[in-house]
């Protein structure tokens, strides 16, 4: 299983949010009340951003357990889950119930690995996706812009596809997809996940593409853009 690395832009958001809880009488632990509250898809938006961040810190989180095969593997049944409630009937929503649970309880044993793996180091606990546990329980505010956002050619002529870290908290990402060309209309989309693939495109021509993410306090600050030309 391959993720980008972060970037500063990231270490920076850390780092401030490290600060906030400086001179706080506080145990650091991970925070595990989002597995109850969040709904599915954001539930699947949460559980990525953690996997993206223990494997791109396996000198912090060397050996997790559960691993983290394990739980992409309950992710990619959940996710499954979900998508087959769409005209499943109820027999289909009481599986996708159960694989959430399977999906809840072996993201609990991991929240207790990194409780441990993290050695009461904030810095360590966010570099793990996890959200820290607040002695007093506060919506989460403004989410940062995402980052590392990557545009590749699809499998079809005039396809880009594009791609962003997950960010923790996010219920939705925008999409904007521009012409660099005089006149030229935009397009734009919504999804629940971190990635969107832009069709109908017209081959030779360049095309700028930007994203956000929503969350409870309303949408992030648009990511840095990234052009590719359509083939």
């Amino acid at each position: 299983m391959a993720f980008d690395s972060g970037n500063k832009k990231e270490c920076s958001d850390k780092k401030q949010n490290e600060k906030s809880y400086k001179g706080k009488n506080m145990i650091i632990k991970p925070s595990i009340q989002w597995l109850n509250t969040d709904s599915d898809a954001l539930f699947i938006n949460d559980t990525s951003v953690i996997l993206l961040g223990m494997a791109n810190n396996t000198s912090i989180y060397a050996t997790p357990s559960p691993t983290l095969p394990v739980v992409q593997a309950a992710l990619d049944d959940f996710s499954a889950g979900v998508a087959a409630t769409a005209d499943g009937g109820p027999s289909a929503t009481s599986k996708k119930t159960n694989l959430r649970l399977i999906l809840a309880g072996l993201l609990r044993q991991l929240a207790s690995y990194v409780a441990v793996a993290c050695k009461g180091d904030m810095t360590n606990l966010l570099l793990s996706g996890f959200p820290v546990q607040k002695p007093v329980r506060t919506p989460i505010g403004a989410l940062p812009a995402p980052q590392n956002l990557t545009v590749t050619h699809g499998m079809l002529s005039g396809e880009l596809d594009a791609k962003v870290n997950p960010v923790f908290g996010a219920s939705t990402y925008n999409w904007t997809c521009t012409p660099n060309t005089p006149g030229a209309v935009q397009q734009t989309a919504q999804t629940t996940a971190s990635s969107y693939a832009f069709n109908g495109l017209t081959p030779g021509v360049s095309y700028t593409i930007t994203t956000n993410a929503v969350g409870a306090a309303g949408p992030s600050k648009w990511s840095s853009p990234v052009s590719q030309f359509a083939d």
